[in-house]
């Protein structure tokens, strides 16, 4: 496996700085046998290679009039396994783009499945020198959180819809009914630097509006979507019954595996270092009136492959914004959250798949009372309700309300829990609470802050589970 960071630096950043943080980044680690006085007499003036034991430290440097580019490599070797990692760099007017790979060389089979981990670098590189700008969003290591503002509204808006200029991916969590959230965004934030941006929403009632203006294509309801560039897709993500940590880390591996695919904005590595020094040969050969016919015809089969690469680079580009543009144009049609082509007007999923539910169960019942059996109509409808599995939430949120309210004499702090977690936001008024399924006010029933009798708490269940359920 491997990982592939690629992000825009503070522009202000030199190429002495990065460099001397990657030899403070070996020097700090507790794995390295370099001694400090070794690595600190290297600088970046010139090309080197430097070994001790089982570590090998590289540097490549070249510039053009227009740009310079350099690729410090890192290589860590075991019995049968080699540890390597490039820290490159691409500085040009007013840019400073950063490509980090970490990889793992094996020499021999194993069953053993080996983790490519994150540099501590990009990091490090982040923390001190701080991120250039993707775009119109800047690089940094905590999460951009959004507010109820006009303003946060638009940001999320261009997230959903596409709109940004960024070259990396968004992952946007989406609050839930109690406006919390299925990941920690500042740590999730840390371990995504430089891979991803993220966005925070601020609450349940903010997903309401924000529907309205993409089409339902944002997710939510705690539900974390990674939104890919140029409007190109989004991976949905449902945290279920899953640790935080483990859900966390599958975000990140889906990441991972996305960008190391993905062509880099901008040409930054080891190989890149070497082509311009070749390019800067060739270049200076023709000055120099070189006239051999071997020497031409070498600078000629050399840039012949060159522009044909270039040409098959931008063929394979275009390729990808065509077919980005075919996927922008069918996702526009279809909600993210749902999985069926059916227009909701003016409702929204309150929870995980509702709609969908409440769609099947009526079809169900209509099947068994409205339809004559062996009937054209009764297969189609009992073949769509048979291939669609589904677990009714409804009844299950059902049994908790009634259980919860079975001997309700007041509003004590369990019941209180739990139907917020039911999705009740609950408000005190005078000798009432009055509850709210989900924010909307077309569901609210009036609870006694004191029951009457034993049939009291199961008459106002009876009632609530009608009205939401």
């Amino acid at each position: 496996m491997t990982i592939h960071v690629s992000f825009p630096l503070n522009s202000c950043t030199s190429s002495k700085d990065v460099f001397q943080e990657c030899v403070n980044w070996i020097l700090d680690s507790p794995f390295t046998e370099f001694a400090e006085e070794d690595l600190r007499k290297l600088n970046n003036e010139e090309d080197f290679k430097r070994s001790s034991n089982q570590e090998v430290v590289e540097f490549s440097r070249s510039e053009t009039p227009s740009f310079f580019v350099s690729s410090f490599r890192y290589t860590k070797h075991t019995a049968n396994t080699s540890w390597i990692t490039e820290i490159s760099t691409r500085i040009e007017p007013d840019q400073h783009w950063i490509s980090v790979k970490a990889s793992i060389v094996t020499s021999t089979a194993s069953d053993a499945t080996l983790e490519v981990k994150k540099p501590l670098i990009v990091i490090r590189l982040i923390d001190r020198f701080g991120g250039g700008h993707d775009g119109d969003i800047p690089i940094s290591l905590v999460p951009i959180t959004l507010d109820e503002s006009p303003l946060s509204l638009n940001i999320a808006k261009a997230v959903i819809n596409g709109d940004s200029s960024c070259t990396l991916p968004i992952v946007y969590i989406s609050a839930n009914a109690a406006s919390k959230h299925s990941v920690i965004p500042e740590r999730l934030a840390r371990k995504l630097c430089g891979m991803a941006h993220i966005v925070v929403e601020p609450s349940r009632t903010f997903s309401h509006i924000l529907r309205r203006d993409v089409g339902s294509r944002n997710v939510y309801g705690g539900v974390v979507g990674i939104y890919w560039p140029k409007g190109s897709g989004v991976t949905v993500f449902r945290r279920g019954d899953k640790e935080v940590k483990t859900f966390e880390q599958e975000v990140f591996s889906t990441i991972c595996e996305a960008l190391s695919l993905l062509i880099p904005a901008k040409e930054c590595s080891w190989d890149e270092v070497t082509h311009v020094k070749n390019r800067n040969a060739i270049e200076l050969m023709k000055r120099e009136g070189v006239s051999a016919d071997e020497a031409n015809q070498i600078v000629s089969l050399y840039e012949k492959e060159i522009a044909q690469n270039r040409d098959n680079i931008d063929i394979l580009n275009r390729e990808i914004e065509r077919l980005n543009t075919i996927v922008r144009h069918l996702e526009s049609k279809t909600p993210v959250q749902g999985g069926i082509i059916i227009n909701t007007g003016d409702e929204e999923d309150f929870f995980d798949s509702e709609i969908f539910v409440f769609v099947l169960s009526a079809l169900k019942d209509y099947i068994d009372k409205n339809t004559y059996a062996n009937s054209r109509k009764e297969h189609v409808l009992r073949s769509v309700v048979n291939s669609n599995n589904y677990i009714d939430l409804h009844e299950q949120k059902s049994k908790i309300l009634k259980e919860s309210l079975r001997s309700y004499r007041e509003m004590s702090k369990n019941i209180k829990d739990t139907l917020q977690d039911l999705g009740f936001n609950i408000k005190a008024e005078g000798k009432h609470w009055k509850l709210t399924y989900f924010e909307d006010e077309r569901y609210t029933y009036v609870l006694p802050k004191t029951g009457s009798d034993h049939r009291g708490g199961l008459n106002a269940y009876a009632d609530i589970a009608n009205i939401a359920f």
